[in-house]
């Protein structure tokens, strides 16, 4: 699934720890480590819908957003970024969807087998959110209680979902207004489908 595929518990941290250098970091890391990032899935019926799903999905975009980060700040051209860009890239990568913690549950579903027609059990996933403060927002929330993030970090979190956010779909015309203000927003964006899209593409089960 996807393109992290080795061990992407070890890849993540590789990244993060390498990466990441800010106060509460640390501290960040471990909450992931306890709360389940690791086993979570990246959605119920979608892309990286099993366990350990929501790793290969952060990894993915991380990736993305490196690649197009590179494009944009060197021209089309190969190079490497600074430090603090370096750092920017993997927060925004890897942290955007940690909105997703305990919010999908594994249980017994119904369906329909296309080959026999006949109903059938399966394990799946159903979406219940004990902390329903938007998609964005949340994962902003989230970060912030460990670490700080720059403006540009938290508008591009809150937005990474582009015109699918339901703020968006609802007139809202903050997204426009966060895109003007930095870069950051639509790259992540970008990348995010570029994961789920492509990198991920036939992945659900």
């Amino acid at each position: 699934m996807g393109t992290a595929t080795r061990d992407p518990r070890a890849d993540f941290r590789l990244i993060y720890c390498s990466t990441i250098k800010r106060p509460g970091a640390d501290k960040l890391l471990a909450w992931l480590e306890d709360n389940g990032f690791f086993e979570a899935p990246a959605s119920a019926g979608h892309h990286g819908n099993r366990p350990g799903g929501l790793a290969v999905h952060s990894i993915n975009v991380w990736r993305r957003l490196r690649e197009i980060t590179v494009r944009d700040m060197m021209g089309g051209g190969h190079g490497d970024l600074e430090p603090e860009e370096e750092e920017t890239v993997a927060v925004m990568g890897l942290l955007h969807d940690v909105c997703k913690l305990d919010v999908y549950h594994r249980e017994t579903k119904r369906r329909r087998n296309k080959e026999t027609g006949k109903w059938e059990d399966y394990q799946g996933y159903s979406y219940r959110d004990p902390f329903p403060l938007g998609h964005g927002e949340k994962s902003v929330y989230l970060i912030m209680r460990h670490m700080a993030l720059t403006e540009e970090e938290a508008l591009a979190i809150r937005w990474h979902m582009g015109a699918y956010d339901y703020a968006a779909k609802g007139g809202d015309k903050a997204l426009d207004a966060a895109m003007d203000v930095t870069p950051w927003v639509w790259r992540l964006h970008e990348a995010d489908m570029c994961a789920s899209r492509i990198d991920e593409r036939g992945a659900a089960e």
